[in-house]
């Protein structure tokens, strides 16, 4: 018997079953409308992955909680979940410059000069950017034209300065500076209430259980189906239904909860307009994670990194020891990956435990980690990533003003499930019987 006898019609459809998609259908199920949830994976939570290594959970995608991730905050209570310190915010860090390294929780005095620059031209030119619609900002098209490094380049830093703003902000968006619009990095800072603030807004929690576990808390109550990657949407109107090779559901609305690079492996009937696209151009980062297990009472004065050659990141938990790899190492062997990590912590690689490596580009159906708008693409592309097609809205981290966060994968399902019931409200339709 095929698939499709055991799926019958639903007023919802959700195609994946991330963060986003999980909270569309938990959001939709609750208002008394029937779901189902399609994940082309063997597993929930997209880009939320939480796995065991000698006995700890740790997450090798989305990690951190912050203190403006309201709705994350929410939904961790409400799941039955805690939140822990990260413990890396205030502590000693080791600063890796090219010639020495230091430590202590400021930077080295000589670079403080520029670093003050740079952080008080950032905090004015993102004032009177909207988090909700950046491209709307009175020089919204002259910051977006502009690359990070370019403004870099203006502010004449220093070169210790530059090295340190440009790991610090390389290893957030985990993408080339060259590549990126200095309108995305303003309007991520001010989502944050500012440099000083982004830090806290951002980095001041982790979930005990693992981020993952918020997912697979959001799954049991719903009706999903894994491993059942979707080919093609189809709409005639008044339904629309989602088809996979031994899978087809009809539904009176359908929430597309994938990354937008994963769009062009889908075929829509009728057709994405063409400025919709245009959006699997948005790039998204390599993503590459590295972590492992320090020796058992090893000692470390330090719990983050910032600088080096090969991962420009890392932070430790207590014996947990993470590294986050630029593009430029995302070819990098395990090896040397492993290696770095371990010089980082004052221990030489063979005394790591369960080293791991993460490459979210390798990983089939989401192909990368995080969002990155090229010069120009903020204005051009961002408008149109919360535009609906016909039946269908779309939901992700990357269509939200949180873009790379848990957070905005929660808030952009939380908006595709309003607009869709109130859709279904407005059209009285439903395909399952009402009291």
């Amino acid at each position: 018997m095929g698939l499709e006898a055991t799926v019958p019609p639903v007023d919802v459809a959700v195609v994946g079953a991330g963060l986003a998609g999980l909270t569309a259908a938990r959001a939709v199920q609750r208002a008394g409308r029937s779901v189902v949830v399609v994940e082309a994976r063997d597993e929930v939570g997209g880009r939320a992955c939480s796995r065991e290594l000698d006995g700890q959970m740790v997450d090798f995608g989305g990690e951190w909680i912050g203190r403006a991730h309201r709705r994350m905050h929410r939904l961790v209570r409400d799941l039955g979940l805690d939140v822990e310190p990260a413990a890396n915010l205030g502590r000693p860090v080791r600063w890796r410059l090219p010639d020495r390294s230091t430590t202590g929780r400021l930077p080295p005095p000589r670079t403080w000069p520029g670093l003050a620059r740079a952080i008080g031209r950032a905090a004015w030119q993102s004032r009177g950017i909207d988090p909700e619609a950046p491209w709307t900002a009175r020089r919204a098209a002259e910051l977006d034209n502009r690359s990070v490094a370019g403004w870099l380049d203006d502010l004449g830093l220093d070169a210790e300065a530059r090295y340190l703003l440009e790991r610090l902000i390389g290893s957030l968006a985990c993408q080339a500076l060259d590549s990126m619009s200095l309108l995305h990095l303003l309007w991520l800072l001010r989502i944050a209430g500012g440099p000083v603030r982004s830090m806290n807004a951002t980095f001041q929690w982790r979930i005990r259980q693992g981020a993952q576990q918020v997912a697979r808390r959001l799954a049991e109550p719903l009706a999903v189906v894994l491993n059942t990657p979707i080919e093609r949407i189809s709409q005639d109107g008044a339904t629309a239904a989602i088809h996979a090779t031994e899978l087809s559901v009809r539904a009176g609305r359908v929430i597309v909860a994938v990354p937008v690079t994963q769009l062009p492996t889908i075929s829509f009937d009728p057709p994405l307009p063409g400025d919709l696209q245009r959006l699997p151009d948005l790039h998204i980062g390599p993503g590459t994670k590295v972590i492992a297990l320090l020796p058992q009472g090893h000692s470390v004065r330090h719990n983050t990194v910032l600088g080096g050659g090969t991962l420009w990141g890392g932070w430790r938990r207590g014996d947990r020891v993470s590294g986050f790899v630029p593009p430029a190492g995302a070819d990098a062997h395990d090896d040397a990956l492993v290696a770095d990590l371990a010089s980082a912590f004052d221990v030489r690689p063979d005394q790591l435990r369960s080293p791991t490596v993460m490459r979210w580009a390798d990983e089939r159906h989401i192909g990368g980690c995080d969002a990155v708008f090229a010069p120009g693409q903020v204005c051009a592309l961002g408008p149109l990533l919360a535009q609906p097609h016909g039946l269908l809205e779309f939901a992700g981290a990357e269509r939200s003003s949180w873009p790379d966060n848990m957070e905005g994968a929660v808030r952009s399902g939380e908006r595709a499930a309003r607009r869709t019931l109130a859709a279904l409200k407005d059209s009285r339709l439903s395909t399952t019987p009402r009291s």
